[in-house]
């Protein structure tokens, strides 16, 4: 054991993202710090975890999104019209005017809201398109990553600022019309490309080597 806990600190030493996903379960209930005991506790590791797992998701957004549109059989040239993100009720994310508190705040809001809809969506396209492999896989792909950051922003939250409770908003529940459920599918996941290639941008704790 102490032999892997020296190699997984020469990777993150070394600019690499190890995110442990599997870190602690993503039942938070009313205290979010209930499930972190494997957690690492220098934060500023954690955070660089964070930091390249959201650099990671915004590489990959544009591409999903695409498969997805295409997996719908939506016109691409009205996209736009048809995924209009206006009337999506996404949670508020603040690159400049927060302290790194309230930004890791929110940004567990909004993945808590992500990892319900992007689960609702993943469920809905393999009842609509169970043969669109490609489309299916990188929705997984992009839940599991979701999870992960979802779960080191706990520990996050938990170890450094010692923060038990957060609200948030898990959207509004899966559409039972098909069109519907496409449409709904679609705008989310327009928003979630323009936010996440926001999110990989935000300054975020992760100096190499630096204790807490």
């Amino acid at each position: 054991m102490c032999g892997i806990n020296r190699i997984v600190q020469f990777l993150l030493l070394h600019g690499w993202c190890l995110l442990l996903i599997t870190a602690m379960p993503l039942h938070f209930d009313e205290n979010i710090c209930s499930n972190t005991s494997d957690c690492n506790d220098n934060t500023t590791q954690i955070g660089c975890q964070i930091h390249y797992k959201l650099k990671e998701l915004a590489s990959e957004a544009r591409h999903l999104f695409d498969l997805y549109v295409e997996g719908q059989g939506f016109n691409r040239l009205k996209v736009d019209q048809i995924c209009d993100i206006v009337n999506v009720h996404f949670p508020k994310f603040d690159v400049n005017n927060t302290s790194e508190k309230e930004k890791m705040v929110e940004l567990f809001q909004i993945f808590s809201y992500l990892n319900a809809s992007v689960g609702n969506i993943t469920k809905d396209q393999k009842e609509l398109n169970p043969k669109k492999e490609k489309m299916l896989r990188e929705l997984n792909k992009t839940l599991y990553g979701i999870k992960g950051i979802l779960s080191n922003l706990s520990c996050f939250l938990c170890k450094r600022y010692h923060v038990t409770h957060v609200n948030v908003h898990y959207g509004t529940p899966s559409a039972h019309n098909k069109l519907d459920q496409k449409l709904k599918g679609c705008k989310v996941l327009k928003k979630y490309k323009h936010f996440i290639m926001e999110a990989a941008k935000t300054e975020l704790p992760c100096q190499h080597g630096r204790a807490d």
